[in-house]
């Protein structure tokens, strides 16, 4: 079973505010800078869902496709996610990635094996001749997660060795997925649209409809569960202040509303 790939830190501030990541390649070729879009950039003037394929191709798992994986004769738990990724590049929408990643030409890139002298196997990277910029597991993880911490997306990583229990989840994975496709077949509705109505009709969220399309992604889905943790923390307060709520068993941290939010501080 493949080791997880430990998690990186970024500065969660510049993140917020929107300011471009540079990875720093050091001695691979070329450099790669990750943008923040704006919510309008993002999801209003392109298509939502197209949007959303191309953003989900850089921030999944292979526990989020591991029926993918199956389908391919592919053991998801043995699967690194830039593998997987090398696997689903060239589905991404090149309009979409210029608003992620700039000028970078990701379907100019190619797969190859890379080995170094005293190496007996290899490893593989995705290079562009062209640009002349060479993209490996870590440069792959670096935008990989700073894009899951813009947008707020931790999908689980299950992993096991047990062979009921993967056919079990495999056999789930199929019944979601085809709950999800007949509903979408008959479902039109924007999955955005219901939260920006929740957050623009919300006495705590400051933004008018207009002022959302400037937002940068970063700040509009950090706003999305901060309001989560103030409603959470308000309704604490008043179950305690009632009587309702036993004081005594709750830890300090779950009072404060302005403590961090994210599974992972970008």
């Amino acid at each position: 079973m493949r080791e997880q790939y430990p998690k990186l830190r970024f500065n969660a501030l510049r993140a917020y505010f929107g300011k471009p990541y540079i990875i720093d390649l050091e001695d691979r070729a070329g450099s790669v800078t990750v943008y923040a879009p704006t919510m309008g950039e993002a999801y209003i003037n392109a298509d939502e869902n197209d949007f959303m394929a191309t953003l989900n191709i850089f921030t999944t798992n292979t526990t989020a496709l591991r029926v993918f994986l199956d389908d391919l004769g592919m053991d998801w738990n043995e699967v690194t996610d830039f593998q997987l990724f090398t696997l689903l590049y060239k589905q991404t929408d090149p309009e979409i990635v210029k608003l992620l990643l700039g000028d970078l030409d990701l379907h100019g890139f190619s797969v190859y094996e890379k080995r170094g002298k005293d190496e007996d196997t290899g490893h593989i990277v995705l290079y562009n001749r062209e640009q002349e910029i060479e993209i490996d597991e870590d440069v792959y993880q670096h935008v990989h997660q700073y894009l899951q911490a813009m947008f707020g997306i931790y999908p689980e990583d299950e992993l096991t060795n047990d062979k009921i229990l993967k056919r079990w989840w495999l056999d789930a994975d199929r019944r979601k997925a085809k709950r999800e496709k007949e509903k979408k077949s008959s479902d039109n509705q924007s999955a955005l649209q219901p939260l920006i109505s929740a957050c623009v009709n919300h006495p705590g969220f400051k933004y008018k409809l207009n002022e959302v399309e400037n937002m940068y992604v970063s700040e509009f889905w950090d706003s999305v569960a901060r309001l989560q943790v103030y409603e959470s923390t308000t309704a604490l307060m008043k179950g305690l202040y009632s009587g309702f709520v036993d004081g005594s068993k709750i830890q300090p941290e779950q009072y404060n509303f302005m403590k961090a939010i994210h599974k992972s501080e970008p």
